[in-house]
C-alpha cells in the first residue's frame, strides 16, 4: 500500500477568479469566496481525476515496502524531480539514500525513481511506510503551464457547480455531492491527459 500526502500545495491556481467570473458572466464580488474555493476543490479533483500534479507542488509518498524490480512509478506526474529517499527501520529511525543510488526518470509519464546499475533496495524495513520518496511534480509554477484543455475543464467544472450550488439532486435522482460531479465537456476535455495508474 501506499500514502500520498502534499507537503508544499502549488502557490496558485489554474484557472484565476476573473477568469471564472468571466467564465460565469458575474459581475460583483459577492460570490468571491465561494467561487474561490470551487476553483480549489475542481482542481483537487482534476489532479485525482487525471493522476497529475497541475502546477509546482512538493509530495510525499509511503510504501510498506520496497519496490519490486529497479524502478518505481510516483504518484501524481509530471515528475519534475527527486527531493529525498529515505528508509525507515523497525525502530523508527530513518536513512536517506544517497541521490547516487538513484536518479528521476522524468521522461516516463508517470515518472520514475529508477536504480542506479550495482545498487538495490534497501532491507529491514519497519512494517508499514518504511520506504518514503519526496519530489516536486508539476507542468510549472504558472496558471499558463498547464495544457489549455485542462485549464478550460476546469473552468467548465467551476461554472457548473457554481451554476448547481444548493442542488443535492443529480439526473438519475440520487442525492450526490455536486463536487464529485465534472460534465462532460470537461471529461472529454480531460481524456487525453488522464493516467490510468496502479499507486495512488
Amino acid at each position: 500500500m501506499s500514502a500520498l500526502q502534499i507537503i508544499t500545495p502549488p502557490a496558485l491556481e489554474p484557472v484565476s477568479l476573473s477568469e471564472v467570473k468571466a467564465q460565469c458572466r458575474i459581475d460583483g464580488t459577492q460570490d468571491d469566496a465561494l467561487l474561490t474555493s470551487l476553483i480549489t476543490a475542481a482542481r483537487q479533483l482534476a489532479e485525482i481525476y487525471l493522476g497529475r500534479a497541475l502546477l509546482t507542488q512538493t509530495l510525499r509518498v509511503l510504501y510498506d515496502r520496497v519496490p519490486t524490480g529497479t524502478a518505481l512509478e510516483l504518484p501524481r506526474a509530471p515528475l519534475q524531480s527527486i527531493t529525498s529517499v529515505k528508509v525507515y527501520d523497525e525502530a523508527d529511525a530513518a536513512t536517506t539514500l544517497s541521490a547516487a543510488q538513484y536518479m528521476a526518470d522524468s521522461a516516463s509519464q508517470p515518472g520514475r525513481l529508477v536504480l542506479r546499475p550495482g545498487y538495490g533496495w534497501p532491507s529491514g524495513l519497519r512494517r508499514a511506510n518504511g520506504f518514503e520518496v519526496q519530489y516536486v511534480a508539476g507542468y510549472g509554477a504558472l496558471a499558463s503551464d498547464v495544457p489549455a484543455a485542462i485549464r478550460q475543464s476546469i473552468l467548465a467544472h467551476v461554472a457548473y457547480l457554481y451554476s448547481q450550488r444548493g442542488d443535492s439532486q443529480t439526473r438519475d435522482g440520487k442525492t450526490a455531492s455536486l463536487l464529485m460531479s465534472v460534465p462532460e465537456l470537461a471529461l472529454q476535455l480531460y481524456a487525453p491527459y488522464r493516467l490510468l495508474r496502479r499507486v495512488a
